[in-house]
């Protein structure tokens, strides 16, 4: 009887066109997004990390090595700070940080 009636209730559920329909990757349902802006958060760059060294800083974005100045596709490094940059694309300036670490080392 309770095999029954697990059986029923996982069928009802299953068969739900409410929960048949839904994926967990996509916005929920009423919410749009347009192309523009879908693409603009795929392709922001991310800072992976900031190298000091006796021949100056660098920072790596997306994998790449770039000095201030130096340009990778439309993505212009402006300035390197502590913990974050400063980056130029498509005319526009916005600054991306380092992540927090998960474990800090004891001293």
């Amino acid at each position: 009887m309770l095999r029954a009636l697990g059986a029923t209730i996982l069928g009802l559920l299953l068969g739900s066109p409410v929960l048949a329909a839904s994926d967990p990757t996509q916005p929920p349902a009423g919410v749009r997004l347009d192309a523009a802006s879908s693409e603009t958060v795929a392709a922001a760059p991310l800072l992976q990390a900031i190298l000091r060294g006796p021949h100056g800083h660098r920072a790596v974005l997306d994998g790449r090595s770039l000095r201030v100045g130096e340009r990778h596709g439309d993505l212009r490094l402006l300035a390197i700070r502590s913990r974050s940059v400063v980056i130029e694309r498509q005319g526009q300036r916005s600054e991306l940080f380092l992540s927090q670490p998960i474990l800090t080392p004891r001293h």
